[in-house]
Order: C-alpha cells, then sequence, then structure tokens
C-alpha cells in the first residue's frame, strides 16, 4: 500500500464529517422541535402547531430551544450508536495502521445492514435538503410523527459509507479467502462428522 493511497482513502473522512454535522443538525433539531411549544410564533406571528407550515426562523426557534441535558434520554440512544460508528469509522479512516486496510474496507460494507433504515430510505435526504434550500421547510408533524433524526441522517451515513468503500484504495473484502476457508471448514466438518458416526 502506497502513501497516496493512504492520503487518499484519509481524504475520504471529510466524508464522514458531513455525515456527522447532518447527524448534528438534525438531533438538534429533533431536540429543539420537543422543547419549543405548538403556540410559539416566530416574529411574523406564525405558529408553530402541528401542521403549521415551518420557516427558516421557526428552525432557528428550534436550534435556541435545544437542551444538551436531552440527548441522555433513553430515545437518543440510536443517535449515540450512530455517532459511535461516526467515530470508529474517522479512526479507522485516519489511522496509520487500518486506513487502508481489510478490516476498514468491511467497517464500511457492513453498516448498511446495521443501519438498514438507511439504505431503504437513502434517496429521503435527497429530497429534503433542495426543498429545504428553496424555503420550503415542512411542517412540525415532519418531526414528530416520523423518526426524523433517523430518515434524516441513518440515510446519508449509509450513502457515505458505500461511496468510502467503493473509493477506497487497498485490499478488497478477500472474500475469494473467506470461501476457501468456509468450504475448507466445511470439509474437514464432514470428516469429523463421519468419522464419529463410523
Amino acid at each position: 500500500m502506497s502513501t497516496n493511497d493512504v492520503r487518499w482513502n484519509r481524504r475520504l473522512a471529510a466524508l464522514v464529517l458531513l455525515s456527522a454535522t447532518m447527524l448534528a443538525i438534525a438531533v438538534v433539531l429533533s431536540v429543539g422541535i420537543n422543547n419549543t411549544g405548538f403556540e410559539t410564533t416566530d416574529r411574523m406571528g406564525r405558529p408553530m402547531g402541528f401542521n403549521d407550515p415551518l420557516s427558516a426562523e421557526h428552525h432557528w426557534i428550534m436550534v435556541q430551544n435545544f437542551a444538551v441535558g436531552d440527548l441522555f434520554k433513553a430515545e437518543r440512544i440510536y443517535d449515540w450508536v450512530l455517532l459511535l460508528m461516526h467515530a470508529a469509522g474517522f479512526w479507522l479512516l485516519l489511522s496509520g495502521r487500518y486506513s487502508a486496510s481489510r478490516l476498514t474496507r468491511w467497517f464500511f460494507a457492513l453498516q448498511p445492514i446495521l443501519f438498514p433504515i438507511g439504505l431503504v430510505f437513502f434517496f429521503l435526504p435527497f429530497l429534503w435538503l433542495p426543498s429545504m434550500l428553496k424555503g420550503d421547510f415542512g411542517d412540525r408533524e415532519g418531526f414528530v410523527d416520523i423518526p426524523y433524526t433517523a430518515l434524516m441522517s441513518q440515510p446519508i451515513w449509509v450513502v457515505a459509507c458505500l461511496i468510502i468503500f467503493f473509493a477506497m484504495r487497498g485490499p478488497g473484502l478477500g472474500m475469494a479467502k473467506v470461501w476457501a476457508a468456509l468450504i475448507s471448514g466445511a470439509r474437514v466438518g464432514r470428516q469429523t462428522f463421519a468419522a464419529a458416526v463410523k
């Protein structure tokens, strides 16, 4: 593995940071809206009720109502697991020992299995982000009735992991060796079983 290949894989860590940023934004907004009353209005008098459309200022109100203590509630455990995966992926990509290893490639290959919501709904953030840029931010129902954090951050994480998996330089998954080991193990097991039966 050349030094250039290791440097390339370390550059992929920027995708992990981008995904972690989206996770942080989703968590802050989700916690913030839970701490914001339905009767809250922005400076124009627009309410933040269940089906009321949310403006950019409403989102700023949500950010202001974010409380760090709410991060430690049991309902946020999946967010912590996702954050832990970000930290592990970032460390693997930056680690001199693992940045171009088969272990790192396996780590990113398995993320879509660990976060199946992200795999199934990978397209959602790409629909929401343009509407947010246009100023059509949705409504409170979109934050409360659906698992907003999961649907906003997990798809971005899964897409980032798949990009990293395919873009990484270095050894592949080593599936040929895995299959050879499984076949060899099956043969040995069959011979052992046959000997035991005799």
